[in-house]
């Protein structure tokens, strides 16, 4: 389970910095010219790692959220892992 744990902490950081990078968005307005502008964002990412099938894939989903709200709360753009500790 740790080596698991590692690998989606890898995967999810790698996202989570891809996603952080500027976006050059191009829109033409009414004149027919074009404003370019360079766009941030963020992103809060939950992480669950479950075995089989012993979790509905509800279940997953549902502790995956709660992982990102977990995240948001943190400070926001983090990685999360689910945490049953914290559940409500």
């Amino acid at each position: 389970m740790e080596l698991s744990a590692g690998l989606a902490a890898i995967v999810a950081e790698k996202i989570r910095v891809a996603l952080g990078e500027p976006y050059l968005l191009t829109r033409r307005q009414a004149d027919n010219t074009e404003i370019t502008v360079e766009h941030h964002c963020s992103s809060s990412i939950g992480v669950v790692l479950f075995i089989g099938n012993e979790t509905s894939p509800e279940d997953v989903l549902k502790a995956a959220d709660m992982a990102m709200y977990q995240a948001k709360e943190g400070g926001r753009n983090r990685v999360r892992f689910f945490d049953r500790k914290n559940e409500s």
